[in-house]
């Protein structure tokens, strides 16, 4: 009775974890497709045009610009990459790694719990619970990932 329990809840996590995947992964889709076509061309059309004059003026002007301030530049830190930009909004996955973390605690408790009793627990469950807790240390390394991320960021 409790090998089914656990595997019902096993069964009900993962789907969960595809579920919310899958949806996220939509939205994101959506929102890249929906906002392609309309975003990008608003803002270029609204986008004041300059004479000839004023953007010569300004180019020169920057050019003298960065001769002066070379040297402080080199020892200012520049900004986040655009790869830690992406990755700042993994710290979200710490919710789901705790919850994937406990359900592995739970398992490898049931697990142990199996081994006490006269029969044998069946090799594929000890195959699921060593997979759920690697997949539990890969979701808390891209969490750190994330959170480190998002520190840069700020």
């Amino acid at each position: 009775m409790a090998y089914f329990l656990v595997m019902g809840g096993l069964a009900l996590s993962l789907c969960l974890l595809v579920g919310w995947s899958l949806w996220r992964v939509l939205r994101w889709l959506v929102r890249r497709l929906g906002a392609s076509g309309k975003g990008r061309k608003t803002a270029r059309a609204k986008r004041p045009a300059k004479s000839r004059a004023e953007t010569r003026s300004m180019k020169k002007d920057e050019t003298s610009a960065r001769a002066t301030t070379s040297k402080a530049r080199q020892a200012t830190p520049r900004g986040p990459w655009r790869l830690t930009r992406a990755l700042a909004p993994l710290a979200s996955a710490w919710p789901m790694a705790l919850v994937v973390g406990l359900l592995y605690g739970g398992t490898r408790l049931a697990e142990y719990g199996m081994g006490a009793r006269p029969h044998t627990a069946p090799a594929a469950y000890h195959r699921l619970v060593e997979a759920l807790g690697w997949g539990a240390i890969g979701l808390i390394v891209v969490a750190v990932v994330g959170l480190v991320a998002s520190w840069r960021c700020r």
